[in-house]
């Protein structure tokens, strides 16, 4: 399984299809099993959890899949909108010439909350999220590295935004400590994290 690049193209077997927004990963396998997609000419909710067997082919900006549009249609959202009411109450008055008058004003209101669906024991990964050595922020995660022959990820990598400009940088799985709903942590320092060696990362030519 080739890298899943994230904000790419998503195209259909019959359509273009929005584009790629989250990873999601079992932490403890280092497998990718889903990923999550954004189209807002989807019907009811914009976005949907794709599992990766649906993936047919990737590209550095495209995801390519083996279903149709109206089969990711049929797939469970990734973020679903609650929407909680809250009511207030309070006392105003009202005062004429002749009357003063008493009355209590409700005011009811929703709140929305959005939640990400994802699966039982697993974790949802983004573009952009911090990566954290143990003495401070080091960059931005932008992708994962998948082994080709097993899908396993092997690595994550921070291709701009990070400490050292435009050098690779290429981070062991083995190095993570955890990862939360927008950071991910390593074991190592700084000093660790430049000295890593380049990983070479081969993507598919457009």
């Amino acid at each position: 399984m080739p890298d899943i690049p994230l904000k790419a193209n998503v195209q259909c077997s019959d359509s273009p299809c929005g584009t790629s927004t989250n990873v999601i990963l079992n932490p403890v396998t280092h497998r990718v099993t889903h990923f999550a997609l954004e189209d807002k000419k989807l019907p009811d909710n914009p976005t949907r959890l794709v599992p990766i067997a649906k993936v047919a082919s990737v590209t550095t900006n495209q995801v390519t899949l083996n279903c149709t549009r109206d089969e990711v249609a049929q797939m469970p959202p990734f973020v679903v909108t609650h929407f909680i009411q809250e009511t207030g109450s309070g006392t105003a008055y009202a005062s004429g010439d002749a009357y003063t008058s008493e009355y209590v004003v409700n005011d009811t209101g929703y709140d929305s909350v959005q939640e990400e669906q994802i699966p039982q024991d697993e974790l949802a990964v983004h573009s952009g999220m911090k990566v954290k050595a143990t003495d401070g922020v080091v960059g931005k995660l932008d992708e994962l590295v998948l082994d080709p022959k097993n899908g396993d990820i092997t690595h994550i990598q921070m291709r701009e935004g990070h400490l050292w400009g435009k050098k690779d940088i290429a981070i062991p799985v083995s190095d993570i400590d955890f990862i939360n709903s927008d950071t991910v942590y390593l074991k190592l320092e700084k000093k660790a994290v430049k000295a890593l060696p380049a990983v070479p990362v081969k993507r598919k030519a457009d």
